[in-house]
């Protein structure tokens, strides 16, 4: 389980450095700038649900069944697991594209009254296609505990993203002067690059096979019919796809909310620019009917980087899960114990300093990256309200794999429509306020992912039967990640500059890695 997981991580790490490289600059005033980058987010936010129920949810369906099955020696049944798989996601793919595609003007006319975001949508709707088809191949490697195919399609995919989608946009902009259209060459770019991602994941396949020899499958049972096998991953699969959208909550409900009801603000006499007059230098206000898509372009700077969280320790659980249902299925609990602590304790040593350097120098780490005020004040006050959601958004998605490892999707499911009432809820009643308007959705992030947490964690100790070791999982790593804040919030008193905020970064990394060897929390 450590050594797939350590794979999918060094690749996530990777993949989400080359996500940072194409989003700022992306974002910034030579290329979309505020208002742009809304139009991108827009269209963004919306797809993210889509793409990470395709890439994190779907794939992980097939790769318990596939490990269920090589795990009890039914190599055939894998076999026909993985064949199914690929007929079944095509069909969903082409579903979901289509009906993508239709909703595209009803969503526009709901969110966004000045029509701009259409172009950046439909740019994007192939992308679902070849995202489900993509999803069963790394699935079936996956529960082969083969991580490398997952890994390289990934950055595949990011390397499009990269080079062709933000070449595209800077070049679109420079020749029609159009953010629109430059919002939806970048999107363009994201649909190239699933598309190379699954080109990549099929040539490994025929070269490379999936190591099962002709020997095991003789000695494997005969498989099971193909239309029992079939409904038995549609079963499996509805509810744990439904769960993977667990951290891709706010965005959805952000895109279906936060712009138009900043909208209803404005027309009912709210001047949002007065109130945010101090941050825009003389000469460069916009008007007031732009404010809506240029404050929800600057939320989308904020959760890019409270997203890299959430981001990293996701892998964690689809490393996990073969392991995790392995052990649940031999009844062993001192190995399921053992995983599940490894599991959880990752995450924490991941998401927990993160999250406490977001909320001490949040403010400082959005005027290093982004090139506006505007997105420094406003997108730092709401980076660091994200730094609290990223206290308990960093557990979600292996809290999510580690209860459908154990059978326990259909809680996981419930849990999270709860977080998304809650989400839904605040952010409604909260962006109405003018005085909190945009600060609302990060509001409302928080509270939806901190009772997602506390409701997976109860059905976790219920369903297994002990709770995880709350000293070396969580006490531990929250108190060395609780004083390297401290220390960058120390730091960056030193002075203003983008000098001292790197400085305050790499103290707190060094406070931070003394005292995880210090109180023994790696072992």
């Amino acid at each position: 389980m450590q050594y797939g997981t350590a794979v999918l991580l060094i690749s996530a790490v990777i993949v989400k450095l080359i996500g940072a490289l194409f989003k700022i600059p992306l974002s910034s005033a030579h290329c979309l700038g505020d208002e742009g980058f809304g139009f991108f987010s827009s269209a963004y936010d919306l797809f993210s649900p889509l793409y990470s129920l395709a890439m994190a949810g779907l794939p992980v369906a097939t790769a318990r069944t596939v490990s269920e099955h090589t795990a009890a020696g039914r190599y055939r049944d894998a076999r026909l697991s993985y064949r199914l798989s690929r007929k079944f996601f095509l069909i969903a793919g082409i579903i979901g594209t289509a009906v993508f595609a239709a909703l595209v003007i009803p969503f526009v006319r709901l969110t966004d009254a000045t029509g701009k975001t259409a172009p950046a949508l439909f740019a994007v709707a192939p992308a679902v296609l070849f995202s489900c088809i993509l999803s069963a191949e790394r699935g079936y490697y996956e529960g082969l505990n083969n991580m490398l195919p997952t890994a390289v399609s990934e950055l595949t995919e990011a390397l499009c993203k990269l080079i062709l989608g933000l070449g595209a946009a800077f070049i679109t902009v420079r020749l029609t002067g159009s953010t629109v259209w430059g919002a939806a060459a970048a999107m363009a770019g994201i649909t190239v690059g699933t598309l190379f991602a699954f080109l990549y994941t099929r040539i490994y396949a025929k070269l490379k096979g999936d190591g099962i020899t002709a020997e095991m499958l003789e000695n494997s049972p005969e498989p099971q019919s193909g239309a029992a096998a079939l409904k038995k991953m549609i079963l499996l699969t509805l509810p744990i796809a439904l769960t993977s959208l667990t951290v891709n909550i706010p965005p959805m409900i952000d895109a279906l909310t936060v712009k138009s009801g900043l909208e209803r603000l404005i027309n009912g006499g709210t001047d949002l620019r007065g109130i945010y007059r101090s941050v825009f230098e003389n000469g460069d206000m916009p008007d007031l009917s732009a404010f809506p898509v240029l404050l929800y372009g600057i939320r989308g700077k904020a959760y890019t980087v409270f997203n890299l969280v959430p981001a990293f320790t996701s892998v964690i659980g689809v490393g996990a899960v073969p392991a995790i249902a392995a052990a649940a299925a031999r009844g062993n609990t001192a190995e399921l114990k053992k995983n599940i602590n490894t599991v959880l304790k990752t995450a924490a040593l991941i998401s927990l300093p993160a999250a406490c350097g977001l909320i001490a120098i949040g403010g400082r780490i959005t005027d290093f990256l982004y090139d506006t005020e505007a997105s420094a004040v406003i997108g730092g006050e709401m980076l660091t309200l994200y730094g609290f959601a990223a206290l308990f958004a960093g557990f979600l998605v292996p809290l999510g794999g580690i209860l459908q490892a154990v059978g326990r999707q259909n809680a996981v499911l419930l849990n999270t429509a709860v977080g998304t009432a809650v989400k839904l809820i605040v952010n409604i009643i909260a962006v109405s306020v003018p005085k909190i308007n945009v600060m609302g959705s990060a509001l409302g992030t928080v509270l939806c992912f901190f009772v997602i947490f506390l409701l997976d964690i109860a059905v976790l100790i219920k369903a297994v039967g002990f709770a995880p070791d709350s000293v070396n999982v969580f006490l531990k790593p929250l108190v060395s990640a609780a004083l390297c804040g401290l220390a960058a919030r120390l730091t960056v008193m030193l002075g203003s500059s983008r000098g001292v905020t790197l400085l305050a970064v790499f103290a707190a990394a060094l406070v931070y890695a003394a005292l995880i060897i210090a109180l023994k929390t790696v072992s």
